[in-house]
């Protein structure tokens, strides 16, 4: 027999639609593009393997790295904030999420001006 206080629970939250799902995810997913890229240009530079030098020196691979590097850094400023800060509010944290956003597109075109230039 289902439990009666489970009925009323709102049918509309879900985790997928939760911006702290697609922050963790993004968190995630450019700390694997920002370590595949150090191992790429380590192993490039040091020789080993001449190509992923080459690769490294894209103007979109060095774009992504920075979109990535930017975000990430950002993220972590704002996990930091939340876990010891005034940021843990539910309702602040998508106005903390939308800064780390504009801050990382902010940071991203002033630095993809210079690379595509070049």
């Amino acid at each position: 027999m289902p439990r009666k206080d489970l009925e009323t629970y709102p049918k509309k939250t879900g985790y997928r639609k939760h911006p702290g799902m697609v922050a963790w995810l993004l968190h995630r997913g450019t700390g694997v593009i920002i370590g595949l890229y150090l191992i790429l240009h380590i192993l490039g530079v040091s020789g080993t393997v001449a190509p992923f030098l080459e690769v490294t020196k894209l103007s979109v691979v060095k774009a992504l790295f920075l979109a990535s590097f930017s975000f990430h850094a950002f993220n972590g400023v704002r996990i930091v904030l939340m876990e010891f800060g005034a940021a843990a509010e539910r309702e602040s944290f998508k106005k903390y999420f939308m800064a780390v956003v504009f801050l990382t597109l902010v940071i991203t075109i002033i630095g993809i001006i210079p690379i595509f230039a070049a």
